[in-house]
């Protein structure tokens, strides 16, 4: 039963873009309407029915690991891309990209405020930086 929820979850986040889009603008009302600057498990968490299911502790790690298993494809292709890194290590960044996301937006309640918004935006920022000082040392 679990599965077919997050399927049908991770469904509704399939056409959005990785959240790895860390150019450009990053105003609230421009994380709002700009999902590629958002995490997939907040893309998950804006519908309400899913929020208290992303909140239960005993299921955090399943479904970290089901969104690992959903982005993995598209989203380590783009760390390789934007760093240069091995697959290994874009391997080890994902990782910690969703964990780190997941716990974020978790700390968050998965409520888009303007808390949440100033998170993104440094972590947007970090992710950004990180980039750039990894394809530089290429």
């Amino acid at each position: 039963m679990l599965n077919a929820v997050l399927n049908d979850v991770l469904f509704l986040v399939q056409e959005s873009a990785t959240g790895l889009d860390t150019e450009g603008h990053y105003s609230f009302d421009y994380l709002n309407k700009n999902e590629s600057l958002v995490p997939a498990c907040q893309r998950i968490g804006d519908s309400d029915k899913y929020q208290s299911l992303l909140m239960d502790p005993d299921l955090s790690e399943y479904i970290i690991g089901r969104i690992v298993a959903h982005e993995r494809g598209k989203v380590l292709s783009l760390i390789i891309k934007k760093t240069g890194l091995s697959k290994e290590d874009a391997e080890t960044l994902f990782t910690y990209i969703i964990h780190g996301s997941f716990a974020v937006n978790r700390a968050n309640h998965f409520q888009k405020n303007e808390k949440w918004a100033h998170d993104v935006q440094m972590l947007n920022r970090f992710t950004k930086a990180g980039y750039e000082k990894l394809a530089k040392n290429d």
